[in-house]
């Protein structure tokens, strides 16, 4: 099983299919395997895609607290970087997508598209 060093803390990643690179990211609590099979398999026979376990999830190293959502899109840039990937579809759900935003404010030269669903742009103590 695949996994990248980010800044200390290791990610566990699933890379597959063929096109255009295409990153999920994935909400609180879950793990690359909730985005269900079915939907994964319709996405590789378009895209080169990544699906990867956030810090602290899954099969991902641990988390040491505090972190915050830009610290998970310092994660996600850092395994793009790993994957020699310089621009990227992302698709963040719940958390993923506040974690996608906090990608594209910081790396908006990295974004082809961005799609977000079921989240929210964070807030105070976001």
């Amino acid at each position: 099983m695949p996994s990248i060093d980010a800044s200390g803390t290791e990610l566990h990643y699933e890379r597959a299919g063929e096109g255009e690179p295409m990153l999920l990211i994935q909400g609180m609590s879950a793990t690359h395997l909730a985005w269900g099979e079915p939907f994964l398999e319709q996405l590789r026979r378009s895209f080169d895609l990544i699906v990867f376990d956030n810090r602290g999830m899954g099969l991902s190293g641990r988390a040491e607290l505090p972190f915050t959502t830009a610290d998970l899109a310092g994660d996600t840039a850092a395994l793009l970087d790993a994957l020699e990937i310089e621009t990227a579809h992302v698709v963040g759900i719940s958390m993923g997508g506040m974690i996608a935003q906090e990608l594209a404010l910081a790396h908006p030269e990295r974004i082809r598209t961005l799609t977000i669903g079921a989240s929210y742009c964070g807030g105070p103590g976001g």
